[in-house]
């Protein structure tokens, strides 16, 4: 690979930026690998360069919650203007989102490498030394799990590069890439904090641990390994979390979001959340995050400035069958700016009852911010990687396709609808395990769209390419004439869009990189 996808950890340390708690040691100035492990400080220092890739653009800032996460029956590309661009499934190994991407991943991923390489130097406290080792492993591992369910067969790289162009890394297959990642993760769990610190929900604990393993073992049970059996081990690790007692649903759905916006840790339910300080204003070193402005009600006047890059699709809207249901108009925006000039909520029209096209995505509000000064790109909500609504689907979802829909299974799946006010399933709306894992598909999405999980989930469960037919023809059929070209994305998928292309860079540089089929 290209050594600057292998930045040093000495170097990464020197450019960090929109972190909160876990960034808050101050990095030391320039330095080697064989001197900047010498004291408990230097390894927390190093631990903070593995996290601060989870907020930087070809992450959590933008990539994988935006371009790489959407074109799905949440949300389509709201523009006209034709792009290149892996929302609309037209990209290949050139682009740059896609590139950006890889390229953060291994970066950092070859962070944990350099740190794991140098844990046992200084002389310190030993459950302090296995507590940072525990989180970088399970942060090698999480990365690792973004590469191998976006791309598939991805080298596996576990030594650090130091320095020169690395350039020979073959793709290793999945199922090898698996056994790392759950290995990494089993060895995490033994050494992570047993509970969210007075610092937030940043740092990974065992309940994060515990819940993205459970996320994990589903992928492998479904599409492309389909290693069933893992469904027993994904119902265990979602078992663990909800046994700690310790989590449990915000009575209020929409606080949730307004939390992750105004840094109010919820640590009973965002079980882990990527931290995102600041907007670009002010602090060099907050740059803030990129993809709540994407995702807000479209405005260009700078206290309210949203682009709506992509709308609610009305087969979103459709799916909240109960009128109770308060997700709804959170995660779908009930209303719109006339004149996209406006400084004040009192500018907003509400949206006709009955157009269920034209509504932007509502999850994500720039209005809750607690800033007086707005950056109309950048702003500081949080992203939660692991909720513990999230937890219970997986659980009821896992128990199903073990037992079938139990009483465990419902009464899971009922607890998330109970807070949205939404009336319980019974046994009579999924009397087998067919209809529940259609009850339970459809529920990820009222509760969890616009968090990153929905292609995810679409392509585990092996039903992504229909799903999209789906949504280009109810655009085409439906939707006014001047939306309709959202569907220029879903009529551009094929199968190889199941899988991301190898990036052009990589297969130039790399002499045993292959290209995924398709591309």
């Amino acid at each position: 690979m290209k050594a600057t996808y292998l930045l040093p950890v000495f170097i990464i340390l020197l450019v960090l930026s929109s972190c909160k708690k876990y960034l808050d040691v101050d990095p030391t100035d320039f330095s080697t690998p064989e001197t900047s492990y010498e004291s408990p400080r230097d390894l927390d220092q190093a631990l903070t360069g593995v996290y601060s890739i989870l907020n930087n653009t070809g992450t959590y800032s933008r990539n994988l919650v935006f371009d790489l996460a959407f074109g799905t029956d949440e949300a389509f590309y709201k523009r006209s203007t034709a792009q290149i661009d892996p929302i609309v499934y037209n990209a290949d190994g050139s682009n740059s989102v896609i590139t950006n991407t890889w390229s953060s991943l291994y970066e950092g991923i070859n962070n944990a490498n350099l740190l794991l390489e140098n844990i046992d130097r200084p002389v310190m406290d030993e459950t302090e030394r296995g507590r940072i080792k525990g989180e970088a492993l399970f942060l090698r591992a999480f990365l690792f799990f973004q590469l191998v369910h976006l791309w598939g067969d991805v080298p596996l790289i576990l030594k650090p590069t130091k320095s020169g162009i690395y350039v020979k890394n073959a793709r290793t297959p999945q199922t090898k890439v698996y056994e790392q990642i759950l290995g990494d993760m089993l060895i995490a769990e033994s050494l992570v904090a047993d509970t969210i610190g007075k610092d937030g929900s940043g740092r990974v604990t065992k309940a994060a641990v515990w819940g993205v393993l459970s996320r994990v073992c589903l992928k492998m049970a479904g599409a492309p390994l389909k290693d069933a059996a893992k469904f027993a081990d994904a119902k265990k690790w979602a078992e663990k979390v909800m046994l700690t007692g310790r989590h449990r649903l915000n009575p209020n759905y929409a606080q949730v979001f307004t939390n992750l916006t105004q840094d109010k840790y919820d640590i009973q339910e965002c079980i882990w959340e990527v931290e995102i300080a600041g907007n670009g204003i002010g602090d060099p070193l907050k740059t803030g995050g990129w993809f709540a402005k994407k995702l807000s009600v479209r405005n260009q006047s700078a206290p309210l400035y949203g682009y709506a890059e992509v709308g609610a699709t009305a087969i979103l809207y459709r799916r909240y069958d109960d009128p109770h249901d308060v997700r709804r108009d959170r995660n779908i925006a009930t209303y719109y700016f006339p004149n996209l000039k406006s400084e004040s909520l009192n500018d907003t029209l509400p949206h006709a009852a009955t157009a269920i096209y034209a509504r932007d995505t509502g999850k994500w509000r720039i209005q809750e911010e607690l800033s007086g000064t707005r950056n109309s790109d950048a702003g500081p909500t949080n992203f939660p990687l692991l909720r513990y609504a999230d937890v219970l689907l997986m659980f009821a979802e896992a128990e199903n396709e073990i037992n079938g829909p139990t009483d465990a299974a419902f009464k899971a799946l009922n607890e998330v609808r109970a807070r949205a006010k939404a009336r319980a399933f019974t046994s009579t709306d999924a009397p087998d395990k067919d209809s529940f894992r259609r009850l339970l598909q459809d529920e990820r999405s009222r509760e969890l769209c616009y968090e990153a999980t929905r292609k995810f989930d679409l392509i585990r469960w092996g039903i992504f390419l229909g799903v999209m037919k789906d949504v280009e023809s109810d655009i085409l059929s439906n939707a006014p004439s001047n939306l309709q070209y959202g569907a220029t994305g879903y009529t551009n998928v094929r199968a190889r869009n199941l899988l991301l292309p190898i990036p052009t860079v990589e297969m130039n540089l790399n002499s045993l990189m292959r290209q995924n089929p398709g591309y």
